[in-house]
């Protein structure tokens, strides 16, 4: 059993064990799962994010050091007719790996349909407009299912200000303030569909509908509780529809 002190606590939770006492085997699982989501390299073309994923990385590195030192000693005093020889090694260091050995191609590849709305496209037939937003921003979130203009243009001509990016491995989002941000599937929370007077629960009321009017807001939480984005008069109901539904599959995918 691993030590219950304040500061192991405070370890656990850096490494996203948020409830009860892990067992070493735990920790190491929580500690890989972790580099998977804030190794710095991830994060290479992506110049907003990348100082606060290698500030991230290096409190995991410090959680999981300090975690197997503290329980080392602690089985080590528990222990004293055990031959040092039996101690069990310590890992090697997960950022020694490289970073792609990480990570599980998918075992199919999703597929996504907006019907024809306006302002989405989905993978492989994306306009050049789409195609020169993909190729700047995608890096290693794999291939691009669908992107969705947010920049609320009525016209043909779609600029992509404001874009939502759906890929295999993860969303990114582009917002009225030009900030880019990423969320990897593993670290998606909650999605909630709510009409714009705050009510939860109307979901239902949508499925099925046929009015371009924008009724609800879409709004997309990381696994922390931190929303990561928001969707309302941007784009149709029918469209956060789709992008509801699809973010529920790979949450359950994820989980599962």
């Amino acid at each position: 059993m691993s030590c219950d002190c304040g500061q192991c606590r405070q370890h656990y939770r850096t490494l996203g064990i948020a409830f009860g006492i892990p067992e070493e085997s735990a920790i190491e699982e929580a500690y890989r799962e972790s580099v998977k989501q804030w190794h710095p390299d991830l994060y290479q073309d992506y110049a907003s994010l990348r100082a606060e994923a290698e500030e991230r990385f290096k409190q995991i590195q410090v959680a999981y050091r300090e975690l197997k030192e503290h329980n080392t000693v602690a089985v080590e005093s528990t222990a004293e007719s055990v031959p040092a020889k039996s101690v069990p090694a310590k890992s090697a260091p997960v950022e020694s790996i490289p970073v792609d050995s990480f990570f599980e191609k998918p075992k199919d590849r999703p597929s996504i349909s907006f019907g024809g709305a306006p302002g989405c496209q989905t993978g492989p037939h994306f306009t050049p407009e789409a195609e020169e937003i993909i190729a700047h921003h995608l890096g290693r979130l794999g291939m691009a299912l669908a992107i969705v203009d947010l920049s609320g243009a009525r016209s043909q001509i779609r600029s992509y200000a404001q874009f939502l990016l759906i890929a295999e491995l993860g969303i990114m989002s582009r917002d009225t303030r030009n900030i880019v941000s990423l969320l990897w599937y593993k670290d998606l929370g909650e999605i909630n569909l709510i009409d714009k007077q705050g009510k939860p629960g109307m979901w239902q009321s949508l499925v099925g509908g046929s009015s371009s009017q924008s009724k609800y807001a879409l709004e997309i939480y990381r696994n922390n509780g931190m929303l990561f984005h928001a969707i309302s008069g941007q784009v149709d109901d029918s469209v956060k529809e789709v992008i509801y539904n699809f973010l529920q599959r790979k949450k359950h995918q994820t989980l599962s």
